[in-house]
């Protein structure tokens, strides 16, 4: 072996722009972990309600209220005053401060949050197999629903994705086909993804407020009785 003197002047030394062109991957990589975590700080944060206060009335049994009033603390309105009307209950909240989701809040509330996670023909599991509902970005800061199953939906869901490994979970909810996960997807046992249909004009705003309406209600569902905003 030849030793080699780092100090000889024969060896060219390396130009600075050189090893700045080098070092551009490892500080991008850098770079993607810090915009990503400062995003899911923000998702899980989510902003403050800056709307002017607003009465919020719906007709419905008693027993909701309590699943409303969370629905509506997850939605980060948690200083809402709840009282009894007659058939129903209202609350009075300040509201988001954007015309175009605070006019989904009533409605969003009022939601059944009834689902179905099928296969094929067969229910494999629905709300009371439901531990959490949550919103998770992807790699690619794709927001979907990320469900997780009680143990024994998990290995029912699991034992089906196995044996038909080409096929697909529906998801429905209150009646609606609203997203699909294929069985091949590698996910951890007892989790799954929902995310809306995809179309060609998809709109990331809309994808976004209907996975956030979707972890809301889904994680406080399904409510006992019909229940309907006043308008």
């Amino acid at each position: 072996m030849v030793d080699v003197d780092p100090d000889d002047p024969r060896i060219p030394a390396r130009p600075l722009w050189g090893l700045v062109i080098l070092s551009l991957p490892v500080f991008g990589v850098i770079a993607v972990f810090i915009a990503y975590g400062i995003m899911w700080s923000l998702g899980l944060s989510g902003r403050a309600a800056s709307g002017e206060p607003v009465e919020l009335a719906f007709e419905g049994c008693a027993e909701a209220r309590a699943l409303l009033e969370a629905r509506l603390q997850d939605m980060g309105l948690s200083e809402g005053e709840w009282s009894d009307t007659v058939g129903g209950f209202a609350v009075r909240t300040p509201l988001m401060g954007d015309p175009d989701v605070d006019g989904t809040v009533p409605d969003t509330l009022a939601m059944p949050g009834a689902l179905e996670i099928r296969g094929g023909d067969e229910v494999l599991a629905t709300n009371v197999d439901l531990s959490d509902a949550t919103v998770r970005l992807d790699i690619f800061m794709v927001p979907y629903v990320l469900l997780r199953l009680h143990e024994d939906a998990a290995k029912r869901v699991r034992d089906h994705m196995r044996s038909d490994p080409r096929g697909q979970l529906r998801f429905w909810v209150d009646g609606v086909d609203v997203g699909w996960q294929s069985n091949s997807n590698p996910v951890a046992l007892g989790e799954l993804e929902l995310s809306p249909n995809a179309s060609e004009d998809v709109d990331e705003q809309d994808r976004m407020q209907q996975v956030a309406a979707w972890s809301v209600v889904l994680d406080h569902a399904p409510l006992p009785c019909d229940v309907r905003p006043v308008r």
